[in-house]
């Protein structure tokens, strides 16, 4: 890892993303920014052009593209993958590169596709407990990859594990229409009450989910990597995972909430959610009902390198008003 007032190369995988572009975001505005050197990793050449302003360097490929991604993970001193938790090829093909430059290398992986589904309570500073996770559970097989390869000793790996990620991002990058501004779940739920007239959930709704800001997911990974620049000894491998949370929510409370908005704007009846029928969860979510699980957590770990987390879940439901009528601007719904 080069000294702090060095050059520091960064690959950024997914820069154009939701949380992507607000890592991006949070790099551009660091205090040694200066010293950085950025490539990301973009889709097409109108991404490169309008990336490159910003002073980064773009390179158009795909995590299809193994080839590239060990090329450019070879030149890297730090990894941050924000693409696609279970895309377990472009895992490989990045760690087979930074295995080439054999140097200590930080990589930060991200499964912002979701927190494990479970009733337990996980938390993130308990090594025993999470080495129980089943293989089974989802982007576990990336996860292992990551930690197999800092046991090996040349990279060191962090996995941040954001939770449901709520809030329209904000700034120049999503001024530009560079960024996706929007996260998923929240929105799916929207989306797919909005096109009901009913605010929706999954089965009652009783299910628990933990939530967390863009901008505190943002802050978590600005956070170890300035550890990581600093040299700053913090737990990493199988010691290096770090979850997302500032609270807990049920589904209903989300759809009573946008059933709320809904009524207000006269597009639903009712402000009371209603359950999906099993034939408008093969429309909305392709059969799925992972809307309707549990997913539990703590960030101890988090908290105890620095990380000071400020939106709250009463905050994650004020939220969904905006988050409704930014969908309405998109998409005229009748």
């Amino acid at each position: 890892m080069p000294a702090q007032d060095a050059e520091t190369h960064i690959l950024l995988i997914g820069a154009t993303g939701y949380i992507g572009g607000a890592v991006l975001h949070r790099l551009l505005g660091f205090g040694s920014s200066a010293t950085f050197l950025i490539t990301a990793l973009v889709r097409n050449q109108q991404k490169a052009r309008d990336i490159e302003p910003f002073g980064v360097h773009s390179v158009v490929g795909s995590l299809d593209d193994t080839d590239l991604l060990t090329k450019l993970a070879k030149d890297a001193d730090i990894v941050i993958e924000c693409a696609d938790a279970d895309h377990l090829p472009s895992t490989k093909a990045i760690l087979a590169g930074l295995k080439e430059r054999q140097l200590a290398t930080g990589v930060l992986a991200d499964n912002a596709a979701g927190m494990f589904s479970t009733d337990t309570i996980y938390y993130d500073d308990d090594v025993e407990q999470l080495e129980k996770i089943p293989l089974s559970q989802p982007h576990r097989e990336v996860d292992l990859a990551v930690i197999d390869a800092d046991k090996e000793g040349y990279v060191r790996a962090y996995l941040v594990l954001p939770s449901t990620i709520y809030g329209l991002a904000r700034g120049p990058l999503v001024d530009a229409e560079i960024m996706n501004p929007q996260s998923q779940q929240i929105p799916a739920l929207i989306i797919a009450s909005l096109q009901r007239k009913r605010a929706a959930m999954v089965g009652e709704g009783k299910n628990i989910w933990p939530n967390v800001h863009i901008d505190d997911v943002a802050h978590l990974y600005e956070v170890i990597w300035d550890a990581i620049l600093s040299g700053r000894e913090i737990g990493h491998g199988k010691e290096g995972y770090y979850f997302g949370e500032n609270g807990e929510h049920r589904l209903y409370d989300v759809g009573k909430e946008i059933g709320k908005v809904l009524k207000e704007m006269q597009i639903a009846e009712t402000d009371e959610p209603s359950k999906l029928t099993k034939e408008e969860l093969e429309l909305f979510f392709g059969g799925s009902e992972s809307l309707g699980t549990n997913s539990r957590c703590r960030g101890r770990r988090a908290r105890a390198i620095g990380w000071k987390p400020k939106k709250t879940t009463e905050d994650m439901l004020a939220s969904i008003k905006a988050e409704v009528q930014y969908m309405l601007t998109r998409t005229p719904w009748s």
